[in-house]
This record gives structure tokens, C-alpha cells and sequence, in this order.
């Protein structure tokens, strides 16, 4: 089976389900659990909905290379960065 099928599949489950916790909605009326489990069900279903996106077209990450010569030392101050947050000289932690 292909996952396209599998999706497919998937997403009949879950509208059938989805259907049951209607039935079950309108016989039991606004119960919590099964306002919960419609719910989850819609998650479910966005979940599902996102991971097919995913699938038909895939995320490709850009390699980023950062280059080892050296940086421009007057872009960090005048030292001050390395007394930065609770270790600097005469600091307290609160």
C-alpha cells in the first residue's frame, strides 16, 4: 500500500469516527468527555492534514555555513560582552 492510500485510509477512519462522536453528542448531549474526544478528533484530523502537506512537498533544509576566518572584534564592544548576566564582577543573583 502506498502512503497516499494509507492517508486516504486514514482519513476515512477518522471521518467515520468523527461521525460516531456526533451520534454520541446528540444522544448524550453536551457531555464533557465526549466534547473532549470531538476534540481530539479534530486535532487528529489537523495533524493529518499537516503531515500529508508535509509529505507532498517536503521541507528542504539549507545548509548554512559559517566561515571560519576570523570575526570583526570591534562588533563585540569593548569587552563588555564578557560581563554580561549574573557572573559579571560585583553582581549578586537575586
Amino acid at each position: 500500500m502506498t502512503i497516499h492510500e494509507d492517508l486516504d485510509r486514514t482519513r476515512r477512519a477518522l471521518r467515520e469516527l468523527e461521525k460516531s462522536l456526533a451520534a454520541l453528542r446528540n444522544q448524550l448531549g453536551p457531555h464533557l468527555d465526549v466534547l473532549r474526544l470531538m476534540d481530539d478528533a479534530a486535532r487528529c484530523a489537523a495533524d493529518l492534514d499537516r503531515l500529508a502537506e508535509q509529505i507532498r512537498a517536503p521541507h528542504r533544509h539549507e545548509l548554512v555555513v559559517i566561515p571560519d576566518d576570523d570575526r570583526e572584534h570591534a562588533l563585540w564592544g569593548a569587552g563588555d560582552v564578557d560581563h554580561e548576566g549574573l557572573g559579571a564582577p560585583g553582581r549578586r543573583a537575586p
